[in-house]
């Protein structure tokens, strides 16, 4: 049977509630059957500040998503060399529907916060070919001077694709700050994966 499911890529350093949200609400707009949660090896713009390991980013989001039947934890990018690029992803999953009867049906998630840097991705172009974005959104509308960065496919593309979305603005950097400081984390991480990240003794300065 045809599925819609949703390709949510990232690093995960560590998962949080701010990427369940993102995942449900899209999810729920869009009648997606399933949201497929990819942590990257490297992300290539991140290259300079070497993630957790994937080993411990990939347990993270098994234990933030287990309970919830629609996410799936897919270790593709995590079996690849680095960097982990969009593209080879998104070639690799339609390439295994090829021969199905009923190819499923990906789409391409992610929040407005990623939308300034998208046209720096390794061939957007290509990538808006391949499959429809659906953006998180608080207001539904893309303001940015950022605009005239991207050609027409794209700015159709991330147009199309605006829903608009509660969001939940929380920082991986500003999270393994306060990880680092011993700070209260229970309102912004599943609490399965804060206590992994305190018995594995993860994010400690």
């Amino acid at each position: 049977m045809l599925k819609k499911i949703g390709l949510l890529g990232g690093s995960f350093d560590p998962v949080h509630v701010g990427h369940l949200n993102l995942a449900f609400e899209l999810m729920e707009k869009k009648q997606l059957d399933e949201v497929w949660f990819i942590p990257a090896q490297l992300n290539p713009h991140k290259s300079h500040a070497p993630p957790t390991s994937i080993d411990h980013r990939l347990k993270m989001v098994h234990l933030a998503i287990k309970d919830i039947p629609q996410f799936i934890l897919k270790d593709l990018e995590a079996k690849r060399p680095p960097p982990s690029y969009t593209i080879d992803t998104l070639q690799a999953f339609i390439a295994e529907e090829a021969f199905k009867p009923q190819p499923n049906q990906f789409f391409l998630l992610m929040g407005e916060d990623m939308l300034p840097n998208f046209y720096r991705w390794h061939m957007p172009e290509e990538i808006v070919k391949l499959v429809p974005l659906l953006i998180g959104s608080r207001s539904g509308i893309w303001q940015t001077d950022a605009f005239q960065d991207f050609n027409l496919a794209i700015r159709e593309a991330i147009l199309k694709g605006l829903i608009q979305t509660r969001l939940m603005d929380i920082s991986g950097t500003e999270l393994r700050q306060r990880l680092a400081q011993r700070h209260y984390c229970g309102h912004l991480i599943p609490y399965p994966v804060l206590q992994y990240i305190q018995e594995h003794h993860l994010y400690v300065e």
